[in-house]
């Protein structure tokens, strides 16, 4: 018999505000998703994307009174069940589609900040070249410093943090051309307009967001079958519920 409380709502979110709901574990990532699988290639796509002002898609996310035991933060950190289970909040986000997109973007702007270099074999704090248009990994700092002024060479994190105003201070640097101004004013409005659709499920129990979370992944980059086993197996018999919380 098919829960008639069940609720799918829609909401829109900045990059800003959702990479502080990733940052402030408001977002979280249930044990049965797997583990961040992007290549650097993947995240400068991602990112070329955004600055063009594509669709990069929703997130699905499952909203409950249900705290998982065991779970992660987007950019790889374990979280212990124990953690949060005190707040104020008795609901928990778990991403369950947009893993790697939303992984990508905290990971991409604030870089050793999310742990990134703790986590990951590869760097991918992310800076804007503003003379050439192109995003760059950390790795590609120095070479670009030969030949562009570095406060040109901007990190994510900065635009993240000042906006508009980064851009501003720019203007009165040596070498400041009408094509830079032209080239920052995408990325800048990456962080004021750009909004991602986050899509909440309410009122779902574990074995119904099991099966979600498989039918969803399987039409994208298929599964390997260690993560199907986990999905399907998944029951999370010790968990929290509304009421258990003080």
């Amino acid at each position: 018999m098919i829960d008639t409380n069940r609720e799918i709502t829609t909401s829109e979110k900045g990059i800003g505000e959702l990479v502080r709901m990733l940052e402030g574990k408001k977002l979280l990532i249930p044990p049965f998703q797997r583990e961040f699988v992007w290549e650097p290639e993947d995240v400068l796509t991602l990112w070329d994307s955004l600055y063009r002002f594509y669709p990069i898609g929703s997130l699905l996310c499952w909203e409950s009174s249900a705290y998982l035991r065991v779970h992660r933060r987007a950019g790889g950190q374990i979280l212990p069940g124990t953690e949060g289970a005190g707040g104020k909040s008795k609901k928990w986000l778990y991403l369950l589609d947009g893993q790697q997109r939303a992984t990508a973007l905290l990971v991409s702007i604030l870089g050793a900040k999310a742990r990134v270099k703790q986590t990951f074999p590869f760097d991918y704090t992310l800076y804007f070249d503003a003379a050439a248009a192109e995003f760059f990994f950390e790795n590609g700092l120095n070479k670009r410093k030969r030949s562009v002024n570095p406060r040109f060479l901007i990190g994510l994190m900065d635009v993240f943090e000042r906006g508009a105003a980064l851009a501003a201070d720019l203007t009165e640097e040596p070498g400041f051309t009408t094509t830079i101004a032209n080239n920052l004013k995408p990325l800048i409005r990456v962080f004021t307009d750009y909004k991602i659709p986050l899509i909440r499920l309410r009122g779902f129990d574990i074995p119904a967001v099991r099966e979600i979370f498989e039918r969803i992944n399987q039409q994208g980059k298929d599964l390997k079958s260690l993560d199907i086993m986990i999905a399907r197996t998944f029951q999370n018999y010790e968990y929290l519920v509304e009421d258990d919380l003080p």
